[in-house]
């Protein structure tokens, strides 16, 4: 007996394997997890909220985070160093340092690197890494970037000043804005601020 093939019937194909993503592809990616992070971050605290958390407001996959952070920490660490890369790492060409002033004193006053500080500061005794990992790549760095410029724009000898103007940048007005007294700067209210620290320590 001879067994006749159904006519029209498809042959099975062997499904198609999506290819790893380019390199423009897993950057888009890091930079959509890491954008999506600090809102999640921010509503549950650090300690409440989970991978599964990221990866829906990001629109990815756990493992996608977990192949690309590691783990929650990893997540944390990864976001604030490209939020301090908005304050002192990415500035326009012509950035001097009363303009780097200015910037730290407008971003770090804002609202959502106000929300960061207040975080790390609730979560920060049962997570004491977040208080390193905020300090070593936030504050330390935007401290870096300005001993930079005081030594190109004022000479070696007022390097020592980049701590002292940085607490002067903060100031009482950031510790208003952690207990929810006072409102954030606007631009202008932030290069008169950057202006005032520059001029208590003669760099104006």
């Amino acid at each position: 007996m001879v067994i006749q093939k159904e006519a029209g019937h498809p042959k099975s194909r062997p499904a198609r394997k999506r290819g790893r993503p380019t390199e423009d592809e897993r950057i888009e990616r890091r930079s959509q997890i890491l954008a999506a992070a600090l809102p999640v971050f921010l509503q549950n605290g650090f300690g409440a909220t989970t991978i599964e958390q990221l990866a829906v407001a990001a629109r990815v996959t756990k493992r996608t985070i977990y192949s690309y952070f590691g783990d929650k920490a990893g997540v944390f660490a990864a976001m604030v160093r490209i939020l301090a890369t908005t304050v002192s790492t990415d500035a326009p060409d012509e950035d001097t340092l009363e303009s780097l002033a200015a910037r730290i004193v407008y971003r770090l006053h804002s609202a959502e690197l106000t929300g960061l500080h207040r975080l790390v500061i609730a979560e920060s005794t049962r997570f004491p890494e977040l208080a390193v990992t905020l300090h070593d790549n936030g504050d330390a760095r935007h401290i870096a970037r300005l001993a930079e410029h005081l030594r190109a724009e004022r000479g070696e000898n007022t390097v020592r000043l980049a701590q002292p103007l940085f607490t002067l940048l903060l100031g009482e007005e950031h510790r208003k804005r952690l207990l929810g007294l006072l409102g954030a700067p606007t631009a202008d209210e932030a290069v008169a601020h950057a202006r005032a620290a520059l001029e208590t320590l003669q760099l104006r």
